[in-house]
């Protein structure tokens, strides 16, 4: 246990009213123009600013510290940057903004860490730099550490934490500087600025315990994990899915701040920008995150050249123009605050999640095993078709308890440990339901005393996916078919205590049920969540995609994980808080193309009524129909008869 775990925080009233609301924010970067000087850090007008987030309901922004601009010599601090950073907390006090402080931070304009007296030493890992890391943060913490401007420090963001080389030399350092903060201030939040599943993609560090070790949490989507899990269309398909997941794989028994919410580059048109924030921000909220925060007040004025480029840690695209001008993104953010302005997330929990995917412990091996590759994606696939069924889903670590589950979607995966299939067979004797898909090689002797099939051996690679049903209705209303979709490996089973449910071409099995002990085991003898994403998931064969969602929502259902208000449309997503007197429904359209949605419950609903503030609209009936537009949110207030 570090010094700074031995201090209970004092929190203040507006810290515990902040926290339970929805904030919303802005990362307030120091420069924004391309040929500035690192100098000119925060030299513009901050009053204007905070005034502008403020108008537009913001009640969040991040500011970043210039280690190069306060500390100029080794002990002398710069006056001037002094009443600079003084300014602008000033503005963010006069206007109501509270402020995450960031310290230590890396960011292609400003040039914040990037000392010519440290001669190249690693701020990360030497030792008289570190020391000199601590009389900055302390300096500053101690000067601000009543100020009620100020929310969170936060120690760094991804871009500086992916120097380092390993986990011991992380949390090193973040123990080092958190407990000097804790020295001077037992009141503020201590926040490390790394997306656990984006660091461990960008450095192979895995930083879960870190993270976990720290009172919040923050989740972001960079561009390199972008391209990796879902590049693509920005506003349908996969990529509207990846805040959320991300989100849930960044779980850690903590708040979740979700953070970097905006695109990474100048080639999207305003409305794409606009309709990408407003899909990432119902997302989130309806995910379980305790706030958001968006990428870039500002617009930065690049030097004309072409073509441009882009980096790793793109922070080009604001809320705002170059010229200060809003566009059209801004309002949406403003609309969004607004509404989550009116969700008590203390007075209206989110619905249970009985169900959940699993993530292998075999995803954190390094290479030359391929699971880093592969199981992200196929777990997104797998989070996807869970939303696309409606069900109330969350991710889980393998190694995990899994008290409360009733559910279990294990995609694609390779290998997973005997505590693990212990864990399983516990859990489906007890009344749980699984549904795994071969992820190839060898399986365990678990599979044939769980699923109740034998295996046979792996086929190999298939170009094409045939089913033909043999037992309908037994796992939901599923068709024949056949498409093409690469498949990388086929388990061929062979007799066993499963009912087969459906089979390939020849009669191999290519998906059967297995009543064990009180629950269900359902085994797919093909990868297909991986299959979908190793191909062009925006193209998947929607055959492949519904058997998926059916199954998924067939066995989660009739295990008691299902959804307390369904949908008929695949495409929107459906997110329900519980109150005492009335609940509250988030619904989303993942789809570009305008959509009505027929929402269904188990009881009579009396009335709906926009959050937002409307006359009540009678229903007396147990389903309704919500029209959404492209892209479009909705939240509505339901009182029952």
């Amino acid at each position: 246990m570090s010094a700074g775990d031995t201090h209970q925080r004092d929190v203040s009233a507006a810290d515990r009213r902040l926290e339970r609301s929805f904030p919303v924010g802005v990362d307030y970067y120091p420069i924004d123009l391309e040929r500035a000087s690192y100098a000119e850090w925060y030299d513009g007008d901050a009053e204007a600013d905070f005034a502008a987030m403020a108008a537009a309901g913001l009640s969040l922004a991040r500011v970043f510290v210039s280690w190069k601009v306060l500390e100029p010599q080794v002990g002398q601090y710069d006056s001037d940057a002094d009443d600079r950073l003084a300014g602008v907390v000033a503005a963010a006090r006069a206007h109501n903004i509270r402020l995450i402080v960031t310290f230590f931070a890396d960011d292609r304009l400003a040039d914040m860490n990037d000392l010519a007296w440290a001669k190249k030493r690693d701020p990360r890992a030497d030792d008289y730099l570190i020391e000199r890391e601590i009389s900055l943060v302390q300096r500053i913490v101690n000067r601000y550490r009543t100020d009620e401007a100020v929310w969170m420090w936060e120690l760094g963001n991804e871009a500086f934490f992916t120097g380092f080389a390993t986990e011991d030399a992380l949390e090193k350092w973040v123990n080092a500087l958190r407990d000097a903060i804790r020295e001077v201030d037992t009141a503020r939040v201590i926040v490390v600025g790394l997306d656990p599943e984006s660091f461990v993609r960008e450095s192979g560090v895995d930083a879960r315990s870190v993270v976990a070790g720290t009172e919040q949490g923050v989740t972001h989507v960079t561009a390199p994990y972008r391209a990796y899990a879902a590049q693509g269309p920005l506003t349908h398909g996969p990529a509207t899915y990846l805040e959320s997941f991300m989100l849930r794989a960044a779980a850690a028994g903590i708040p979740l701040l979700a953070d970097g919410i905006g695109v990474h580059s100048l080639d999207a048109s305003a409305g794409e920008e606009a309709a990408h924030a407003r899909l990432a921000l119902y997302s989130v909220l309806m995910n379980g995150a305790s706030g958001a925060m968006l990428r870039r007040w500002r617009d930065v004025e690049t030097e004309r050249r072409e073509p441009y480029y882009q980096d790793p840690f793109e922070m080009l695209v604001g809320l705002n123009d170059i010229t200060g001008q809003p566009k059209p993104v801004l309002a949406e953010v403003s609309r969004f605050a607004r509404v989550a302005a009116r969700i008590d997330l203390g007075r209206y929990p989110r619905a249970p999640e009985r169900a959940a995917v699993l993530v292998p412990a075999e995803r954190y091996e390094p290479l030359p095993s391929l699971a880093g590759l592969y199981d992200p994606r196929s777990c997104l696939q797998a989070f996807i078709a869970a939303k696309e069924a409606h069900l109330p889903v969350r991710l889980i670590r393998e190694g995990e308890g899994l008290d409360g589950l009733m559910t279990l979607f294990i995609p694609s995966a390779a290998k997973l440990s005997g505590a693990m299939w212990g864990r399983l067979a516990t859990f489906v004797q007890s009344g749980g339901s699984v549904v795994l898909s071969y992820g190839g090689s060898d399986t365990d002797p678990a599979v044939r005393e769980i699923f109740g099939v034998e295996f046979q051996g792996d086929h190999g690679m298939r170009p094409l996916v045939t089913c033909r049903i043999a037992q309908p209705g037994l796992v939901g209303d599923l068709v024949s078919f056949d498409v093409r979709l690469d498949l990388p490996h086929y388990a061929l089973l062979g007799g066993g205590a499963a009912t087969v449910v459906a089979t390939d071409a020849t009669g191999s099995p290519l998906l059967t049920v297995n009543q064990y002990g009180q629950g269900r085991a359902v085994f797919v003898a093909a990868p297909l969540e991986r299959a979908i994403a190793q191909s062009d998931p925006w193209a998947a064969p929607e055959a492949v995609r519904s058997m998926l969602r059916t199954v998924y929502g067939s066995v989660a259902r009739a295990a008691g994980a299902g959804p307390v208000i369904d949908c008929d449309d695949p495409s929107v997503e459906v997110a329900h808080f519980l109150g005492e007197s009335a609940d509250i429904v988030v619904i989303l359209n993942h789809s570009a193309e305008p959509v009505t949605a027929t929402l269904s419950a188990e009881r009579v609903v009396a009335s709906v009524t926009d959050v937002r503030g409307s006359e009540p609209a009678a229903v007396e009936a147990k389903a309704f129909g919500v029209p959404l537009g492209p892209n479009g949110a909705s939240a509505l207030r339901l009182t029952y008869g």
